[in-house]
């Protein structure tokens, strides 16, 4: 299984990054985890997007999912359609967003188990300011994916559950706000044996000095493959 980083900022990027979005591969199949600003570009880069038929959406804040909008000129294009895989909201921005006819939407919820080729998705509700959910990727490994989250207890499953997780885990300790901090991730790291690779980076904030000296935390760079 391998993971490539798209974007790992939040919630805007710095001058030369992207907002969250990221791709898996598992035995040949693709699936996309958010499309946040800029990440459709580094998408199209790295593969034919009509390999892609699968992606999830955490949850519908803009640097989640604003390269949904210009992804849907792209389909129009190719006549290609993919299955959209997102918890249901009923508010004007998810109209917009998925209200399209290549996109095939789904609801999930933490009952939903997905079959998407050599992968099983499963799903667990975090605690964000807007209705955020992780995701529990199965395939030649386990990956999680936590989306935007603070601290609670499905963090911790998702560490109990997988070899390496994507984690919303790399404001500085000043931070106030709905989102895990570097102190958070070295506590995680300390407790639990999974890999933890630190996303959803403040543009102004590198976190890579201050979690040096934890072997199983590493911070997420863009366009960089981790082998799962």
């Amino acid at each position: 299984m391998e993971l490539t980083v798209l974007g790992k900022y939040g919630p805007y990027p710095n001058a030369t990054g992207c907002a969250s979005g990221y791709l898996v591969k598992n035995r040949g199949d693709l699936l996309v985890m958010d499309m946040g600003s800029g990440t459709l570009s580094r998408l199209m880069a790295l593969t034919d997007i009509r390999e892609v038929r699968h992606i999830f959406i955490s949850h519908l804040h803009y640097d989640h999912t604003s390269d949904l909008l210009p992804f849907r000129y792209l389909l129009e294009e190719l006549n290609h359609s993919v299955n959209i895989y997102v918890h249901r909201e009923d508010t004007a921005w998810y109209r917009l967003l998925f209200s399209h006819p290549n996109f095939k939407v789904r609801d999930i919820d933490e009952n939903t188990e997905i079959k998407a080729g050599s992968m099983t998705l499963n799903f667990l509700k975090m605690e964000h300011t807007s209705n955020d959910y992780a995701i529990i990727v199965r395939g030649e490994k386990t990956l999680s994916y936590t989306g935007d989250t603070v601290y609670n207890e499905n963090v911790l499953k998702c560490l109990r559950l997988s070899d390496t997780v994507l984690a919303d885990c790399s404001k500085p300790e000043s931070f106030k706000g709905p989102h895990m901090t570097v102190g958070q991730a070295k506590e995680l790291a300390e407790k639990y044996g999974a890999e933890i690779i630190a996303t959803h980076l403040s543009a102004s904030f590198d976190p890579t000095r201050v979690l040096e000296g934890f072997k199983n935390i590493t911070v997420a760079q863009e366009m960089k493959t981790y082998i799962i």
